[in-house]
């Protein structure tokens, strides 16, 4: 099979179209920020890229990996089972416990007020 010039150059150009679409969907993946996802513990997944790491996320079976749930301060809430800890979400009374939001990272944005500091999430 030969090329002519016209082919060569629209096979080139779905090449380079192929490598920027790959290259967008690392970016929006959160892969740059967290690097490749890691395998999960058993019982848990891998949920989002947040402030630079992958959460590791245990609701399947939650008691077994952060214990009972505590009681949450004032204004908030436990949420999920993440990385063996139980989250204290404020998301109601953020301000106060979290401060204001900060400018996220590009591909970023700012997500919930978690543990009293915003979550970055990249994903």
């Amino acid at each position: 099979m030969t090329l002519n010039k016209n082919s060569f150059w629209a096979l080139v150009g779905s090449g380079v179209l192929l490598f920027l679409t790959g290259l967008e969907f690392t970016l929006a993946s959160g892969e740059l920020q967290c690097g490749l996802k890691p395998l999960p513990d058993l019982g848990c997944r891998i949920d989002r890229c947040v402030d630079g790491s992958w959460e590791q996320v245990c609701d399947t079976s939650p008691t077994l990996n952060c214990g009972l749930k505590p009681l949450p301060e004032i204004g908030c809430r436990i949420g999920r089972c993440v990385g063996g800890r139980w989250e204290q979400v404020c998301d109601n009374s953020s301000i106060p416990s979290c401060g204001l939001k900060p400018l996220p990272e590009p591909s970023c944005h700012i997500g919930r007020c978690v543990d009293g500091s915003w979550e970055q999430v990249c994903n």
